[in-house]
């Protein structure tokens, strides 16, 4: 039973130099067939059958990419789409995700008025010599303008992401950009320090040391200068990288990091459904070709079992500020958590990087800046 559906859309104005997500640059001539595709993969997936818990989705989540380089017609084609194969639930969340260069008010009211209830955008930083360093397509003039839109449109539900650690990055710099942010009252914010990933432009710069990045001390100032910041203005940290407002929290990102069963459709989308993790195609043109043929566009799958899925999920579930539940996890992995992981998390509670109370288990602040250091030993 899927609770959550995930639709990727990799068309991409530009291709932003720190992205390692399946984007494309000049490929909308593409859109329409690919549109068509992935109603038809939905379509395929509940003739194979594949459900949804009665009452519907709890989430669809639009992603990419840049969901917003496609029509408004298209969009809501996916949206009805995916309610008539699989229904969705009273309250549903319904996200897009928006590069503020490619939004438009006409678009975004049509969006709210046939189902979108979220919108989350990708502002990253208020300096455009930053954005521009980024690769991103927009201004901090247009963030200012599609964020006023997508409130005109009716959205009240809205998401803005932030990114840290840039290079040439100062800490008054990542001040201005968390209160420019803040400015404009989000539900939701999400904050990332920049990860240097393989097969990007950044990779290539920083590996001909072309891309000085923050020391370790100064991202860890940044980090716990946006926790706090964050939490005086009424946003609630619920995982690592996320806070929102009481109620807002996204239940596309709580399905994830608590395993639940998602579908993925689109090139590239990943699905996690009966413990089994699969890929669909990844090229747009091969996943259009396939589905037209009438198969699943299905790409790598990879079923986890034994201690590898058990530390997976705990994981995802440590990185959730309520932490781990012990006697969730008994009764849904048969076993002792603390008994089977303490010794290896054993240097982290003594570092004070986990706590335990009662019968929860989670990471402390400290634990929160140094998570990747406390999940290696759960691998």
């Amino acid at each position: 039973m899927i609770e959550g559906l995930y639709i990727h859309i990799p068309f991409c104005e530009r291709r932003c130099h720190y992205c390692d997500f399946n984007t494309y640059e000049g490929m909308t001539h593409l859109a329409p067939d690919y549109v068509r595709a992935v109603a038809k993969d939905m379509a395929l997936c509940a003739d194979s059958g594949m459900r949804a818990p009665e009452g519907g989705l709890r989430s669809v989540y639009f992603g990419g990419g840049t969901p917003s380089m496609l029509e408004a017609a298209e969009l809501l084609l996916l949206l009805r789409a995916a309610r008539e194969r699989f229904g969705l639930a009273e309250g549903a969340e319904v996200t897009v995700e928006v590069n503020p260069g490619t939004a438009d008010q006409g678009k975004l009211e049509s969006l709210r008025r046939g189902g979108f209830n979220r919108v989350s955008f990708g502002f990253q930083a208020a300096q455009d010599s930053h954005l521009r360093a980024l690769g991103r397509v927009h201004s901090a003039e247009q963030s200012d303008r599609a964020w006023a839109a997508a409130r005109a449109a009716g959205f009240d539900n809205m998401s803005l992401d932030l990114m840290f650690a840039l290079s040439g990055q100062t800490m008054a710099q990542w001040e201005e950009s968390l209160e420019w942010g803040l400015a404009r009252r989000p539900e939701h914010v999400s904050f990332y320090g920049l990860t240097v990933e393989a097969g990007t432009r950044f990779h290539v710069l920083y590996g001909q040391g072309m891309l000085p990045l923050p020391d370790e001390e100064l991202q860890a100032g940044m980090y716990e200068l946006g926790v706090r910041r964050l939490a005086d203005a009424g946003l609630g940290q619920y995982e690592i990288s996320n806070f929102a407002a009481p109620g807002r929290e996204s239940a596309h990102n709580r399905l994830y990091w608590l395993n639940a069963d998602t579908l993925g459709v689109g090139a590239g989308a990943w699905s996690f459904v009966d413990g089994e993790r699969s890929g669909r195609v990844r090229a747009p043109k091969a996943y259009i070709d396939a589905v037209e043929a009438g198969r699943l566009p299905l790409g790598p799958v990879e079923r986890l079992s034994g201690k590898a899925a058990r530390s997976e999920a705990a994981l995802l579930r440590l990185r959730m500020n309520q932490g781990l539940d012990l006697r969730d996890w008994r009764a849904a992995q048969g076993g002792d958590f603390l008994g089977e992981f303490g010794g290896a998390l054993a240097p982290a509670f003594s570092a004070g990087c986990l706590e335990q109370d009662g019968e929860s288990v989670r990471l402390t602040a400290k634990g929160r800046l140094l998570s990747n250091e406390v999940f290696v030993a759960l691998l």
